[in-house]
């Protein structure tokens, strides 16, 4: 599920009680789990490293196999 900001001010009071309700949610799941969080913060984090440093390889490779 992608991050979007959405501007609740351009929706219906439901509709805007319902995202308030949600975020309010996450809020306090986070702050009780807060183990979770970063364990799987530093799990995106560690593949992010490694997508970024395949790319850099793959790119370092194309530019040595050019010359």
């Amino acid at each position: 599920m992608k991050n979007v900001k959405i501007d609740v001010t351009t929706l219906s009071a439901n509709e805007r009680a319902v995202i308030e309700a949600r975020r309010q949610y996450q809020k306090e799941w986070r702050a009780a789990n807060k183990d979770k969080v970063r364990e799987h913060n530093r799990r995106f984090w560690e593949k992010r490293a490694a997508q970024s440093a395949a790319t850099r390889t793959d790119n370092e490779t194309a530019t040595n196999s050019g010359t």
